[in-house]
Protein backbone atom coordinates (compact mmCIF):
# COMPACT_ATOMS: atom_id res chain seq x y z
CA UNK A 1 0.00 0.00 0.00
CA UNK A 2 1.09 3.27 -0.77
CA UNK A 3 1.20 6.10 1.78
CA UNK A 4 2.21 9.68 1.91
CA UNK A 5 5.08 11.62 3.34
CA UNK A 6 3.56 13.64 5.53
CA UNK A 7 5.99 15.82 6.26
CA UNK A 8 7.08 16.08 2.47
CA UNK A 9 3.15 17.19 1.86
CA UNK A 10 3.49 19.68 4.34
CA UNK A 11 6.21 21.24 2.79
CA UNK A 12 3.78 21.26 -0.62
CA UNK A 13 0.98 22.83 1.16
CA UNK A 14 3.16 25.53 2.84
CA UNK A 15 4.59 26.49 -0.95
CA UNK A 16 1.32 26.92 -2.25
CA UNK A 17 0.02 28.98 0.54
CA UNK A 18 3.24 31.44 0.07
CA UNK A 19 2.74 31.45 -3.60
CA UNK A 20 -0.99 32.59 -2.53
CA UNK A 21 1.14 35.47 -0.84
CA UNK A 22 2.95 36.16 -3.50
CA UNK A 23 0.02 36.90 -5.96
CA UNK A 24 0.12 33.44 -7.50
CA UNK A 25 -3.65 32.90 -6.25
CA UNK A 26 -6.26 32.61 -9.00
CA UNK A 27 -9.79 31.01 -7.46
CA UNK A 28 -9.18 27.18 -7.52
CA UNK A 29 -6.58 27.58 -10.47
CA UNK A 30 -2.72 27.14 -10.29
CA UNK A 31 -0.80 23.88 -8.92
CA UNK A 32 2.46 22.76 -7.65
CA UNK A 33 4.01 19.41 -7.64
CA UNK A 34 6.90 18.13 -6.48
CA UNK A 35 9.00 14.43 -5.83
CA UNK A 36 11.47 13.55 -3.50
CA UNK A 37 14.98 13.16 -4.67
CA UNK A 38 15.32 10.07 -6.16
CA UNK A 39 11.69 9.04 -6.12
CA UNK A 40 9.22 9.21 -8.92
CA UNK A 41 6.13 9.64 -6.41
CA UNK A 42 4.84 13.05 -7.58
CA UNK A 43 3.09 15.11 -4.45
CA UNK A 44 0.62 17.66 -6.33
CA UNK A 45 -1.81 20.49 -5.48
CA UNK A 46 -5.36 18.98 -5.68
CA UNK A 47 -8.07 20.38 -7.94
CA UNK A 48 -10.89 22.54 -6.46
CA UNK A 49 -8.88 24.46 -4.07
CA UNK A 50 -6.96 27.34 -3.84
CA UNK A 51 -3.48 27.80 -3.56
CA UNK A 52 -4.15 29.72 0.21
CA UNK A 53 -6.38 27.32 1.53
CA UNK A 54 -4.27 24.08 1.21
CA UNK A 55 -3.46 21.61 3.59
CA UNK A 56 -1.07 18.79 4.63
CA UNK A 57 -3.68 16.12 4.15
CA UNK A 58 -5.30 17.62 0.53
CA UNK A 59 -2.21 16.96 -1.14
CA UNK A 60 -2.72 14.19 -3.65
CA UNK A 61 -0.02 11.77 -5.06
CA UNK A 62 0.66 10.57 -8.66
CA UNK A 63 3.02 8.19 -10.80
CA UNK A 64 5.14 9.59 -13.30
CA UNK A 65 2.42 9.55 -15.74
CA UNK A 66 -0.13 11.28 -13.78
CA UNK A 67 -1.88 8.25 -12.42
CA UNK A 68 -3.38 9.31 -9.29
CA UNK A 69 -2.33 6.62 -6.41
CA UNK A 70 -3.15 8.66 -3.27
CA UNK A 71 -5.17 11.22 -1.93
CA UNK A 72 -9.38 12.40 -2.16
CA UNK A 73 -8.70 15.22 -4.01
CA UNK A 74 -9.02 15.60 -7.84
CA UNK A 75 -6.40 15.67 -9.91
CA UNK A 76 -5.65 18.97 -11.91
CA UNK A 77 -6.26 18.84 -15.49
CA UNK A 78 -2.99 20.50 -16.74
CA UNK A 79 -1.47 17.37 -15.16
CA UNK A 80 1.02 16.99 -18.22
CA UNK A 81 2.90 20.24 -17.48
CA UNK A 82 4.18 18.51 -14.44
CA UNK A 83 4.81 14.97 -15.55
CA UNK A 84 6.92 16.29 -19.01
CA UNK A 85 8.78 18.34 -17.20
CA UNK A 86 10.02 15.88 -14.24
CA UNK A 87 10.41 13.78 -16.86
CA UNK A 88 12.92 15.71 -19.44
CA UNK A 89 14.87 17.47 -16.38
CA UNK A 90 16.27 15.22 -14.02
CA UNK A 91 17.37 18.52 -11.89
CA UNK A 92 14.03 19.72 -11.27
CA UNK A 93 12.10 18.38 -8.22
CA UNK A 94 9.60 20.73 -8.13
CA UNK A 95 7.29 22.28 -10.73
CA UNK A 96 4.65 25.07 -10.85
CA UNK A 97 2.42 26.66 -12.93
CA UNK A 98 0.49 29.30 -12.04
CA UNK A 99 -1.75 32.75 -13.08
CA UNK A 100 0.05 35.82 -11.71
CA UNK A 101 -0.98 39.14 -12.74
CA UNK A 102 1.47 41.19 -13.99
CA UNK A 103 3.43 38.22 -15.04
CA UNK A 104 0.80 37.78 -17.40
CA UNK A 105 0.54 41.29 -18.81
CA UNK A 106 4.54 40.86 -19.06
CA UNK A 107 3.80 37.83 -21.18
CA UNK A 108 1.04 39.54 -23.57
CA UNK A 109 3.74 41.67 -24.48
CA UNK A 110 6.12 42.99 -27.18
CA UNK A 111 9.05 43.53 -24.73
CA UNK A 112 11.31 40.90 -23.21
CA UNK A 113 11.62 41.14 -19.02
CA UNK A 114 14.23 43.29 -18.33
CA UNK A 115 16.38 43.29 -15.40
CA UNK A 116 15.06 45.96 -13.67
CA UNK A 117 15.45 45.26 -10.20
CA UNK A 118 17.20 42.82 -8.34
CA UNK A 119 14.68 40.52 -9.14
CA UNK A 120 14.60 40.96 -12.73
CA UNK A 121 18.78 39.22 -12.82
CA UNK A 122 16.93 35.91 -12.73
CA UNK A 123 15.32 36.17 -15.92
CA UNK A 124 17.22 37.55 -18.64
CA UNK A 125 16.63 35.63 -21.76
CA UNK A 126 13.39 33.99 -20.03
CA UNK A 127 11.71 31.65 -22.48
CA UNK A 128 7.83 32.37 -23.81
CA UNK A 129 5.70 29.36 -24.69
CA UNK A 130 3.48 31.03 -26.95
CA UNK A 131 1.95 27.58 -29.19
CA UNK A 132 -1.41 28.12 -27.47
CA UNK A 133 -2.91 30.17 -24.52
CA UNK A 134 -5.38 27.08 -23.98
CA UNK A 135 -4.91 24.69 -20.94
CA UNK A 136 -2.26 21.79 -21.61
CA UNK A 137 -4.19 18.49 -21.44
CA UNK A 138 -2.32 16.26 -23.00
CA UNK A 139 0.89 14.82 -22.58
CA UNK A 140 2.29 15.36 -25.90
CA UNK A 141 1.31 19.79 -25.06
CA UNK A 142 3.30 18.95 -21.88
CA UNK A 143 5.94 17.93 -24.00
CA UNK A 144 5.73 20.78 -26.17
CA UNK A 145 5.56 22.88 -22.96
CA UNK A 146 9.08 21.07 -21.49
CA UNK A 147 11.09 21.35 -24.11
CA UNK A 148 10.19 24.99 -24.25
CA UNK A 149 11.48 25.60 -20.87
CA UNK A 150 15.31 24.75 -22.28
CA UNK A 151 16.08 23.69 -18.83
CA UNK A 152 15.92 26.92 -17.42
CA UNK A 153 13.87 27.71 -14.08
CA UNK A 154 11.32 30.17 -15.48
CA UNK A 155 8.60 30.52 -18.25
CA UNK A 156 6.40 32.71 -19.16
CA UNK A 157 3.08 31.04 -21.03
CA UNK A 158 1.33 34.10 -23.72
CA UNK A 159 -1.97 34.70 -22.66
CA UNK A 160 -2.03 32.19 -19.82
CA UNK A 161 0.38 32.05 -17.11
CA UNK A 162 3.91 31.00 -15.85
CA UNK A 163 6.10 27.98 -15.34
CA UNK A 164 8.48 27.80 -12.55
CA UNK A 165 10.82 25.06 -11.62
CA UNK A 166 13.87 24.32 -9.04
CA UNK A 167 15.92 21.85 -7.36
CA UNK A 168 13.64 21.84 -4.78
CA UNK A 169 10.31 23.05 -3.45
CA UNK A 170 12.14 26.05 -1.71
CA UNK A 171 13.82 27.05 -4.74
CA UNK A 172 10.94 26.66 -7.06
CA UNK A 173 8.64 28.50 -4.89
CA UNK A 174 11.09 31.55 -4.75
CA UNK A 175 11.49 31.49 -8.43
CA UNK A 176 7.78 32.11 -9.27
CA UNK A 177 7.51 34.71 -6.31
CA UNK A 178 10.61 36.32 -8.04
CA UNK A 179 9.44 36.37 -11.39
CA UNK A 180 6.05 37.62 -10.48
CA UNK A 181 7.86 40.69 -8.96
CA UNK A 182 10.35 41.33 -11.27
CA UNK A 183 7.11 41.18 -13.62
CA UNK A 184 5.13 44.12 -11.34
CA UNK A 185 8.39 46.36 -11.81
CA UNK A 186 8.11 46.30 -15.10
CA UNK A 187 4.53 46.99 -16.08
CA UNK A 188 4.99 50.28 -13.24
CA UNK A 189 8.16 51.21 -15.07
CA UNK A 190 6.25 50.90 -18.18
CA UNK A 191 3.87 53.62 -16.85
CA UNK A 192 6.96 56.10 -17.00
CA UNK A 193 8.05 55.70 -20.54
CA UNK A 194 11.74 55.42 -20.90
CA UNK A 195 13.13 52.87 -18.43
CA UNK A 196 17.05 51.85 -17.39
CA UNK A 197 17.97 48.27 -16.08
CA UNK A 198 20.81 46.84 -15.05
CA UNK A 199 23.95 45.97 -17.71
CA UNK A 200 25.45 42.03 -18.19
CA UNK A 201 28.28 42.42 -15.90
CA UNK A 202 25.85 43.64 -13.11
CA UNK A 203 23.21 41.09 -14.07
CA UNK A 204 26.30 38.58 -13.03
CA UNK A 205 27.24 40.73 -9.53
CA UNK A 206 23.87 40.65 -8.67
CA UNK A 207 22.85 37.36 -9.20
CA UNK A 208 26.19 36.42 -7.38
CA UNK A 209 25.24 39.16 -4.17
CA UNK A 210 21.55 38.30 -3.59
CA UNK A 211 20.91 34.60 -4.62
CA UNK A 212 22.97 32.55 -2.72
CA UNK A 213 22.20 29.66 -1.18
CA UNK A 214 22.15 30.93 2.15
CA UNK A 215 20.38 33.81 1.43
CA UNK A 216 17.66 31.64 -0.53
CA UNK A 217 17.32 29.53 2.37
CA UNK A 218 16.47 32.71 4.40
CA UNK A 219 14.17 33.81 2.46
CA UNK A 220 12.41 30.33 2.52
CA UNK A 221 12.07 30.33 6.12
CA UNK A 222 10.81 33.87 6.17
CA UNK A 223 8.04 33.07 4.06
CA UNK A 224 7.33 30.29 5.92
CA UNK A 225 7.28 32.23 9.23
CA UNK A 226 4.78 34.35 7.77
CA UNK A 227 2.33 31.55 6.67
CA UNK A 228 2.51 30.16 10.28
CA UNK A 229 1.53 33.75 11.39
CA UNK A 230 -1.39 33.73 9.28
CA UNK A 231 -0.37 36.83 6.77
CA UNK A 232 -2.56 37.77 4.35
CA UNK A 233 -0.06 39.33 1.64
CA UNK A 234 3.57 39.87 1.21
Amino acid sequence: MIEIDIRFAEKVAVACNILALGGHNDLTLGHLSARKPGDNYIYMKPSGMGLDEVTAPDVILLDPDGVQLFGNGKRHQEYPIHTEILKMYPQFNCVIHSHPFYSIIIGAGKEPLRPINHDGVLFVDLPVFNETGALIKTPEQGLEVASCLRGQKAMLMTNHGIVAAGSSIEEATLIALFLEKASRMQVMASLMGEYTWSSPDEVQIKKEQCYSPALMQSFWDYLERRVKRGASTL
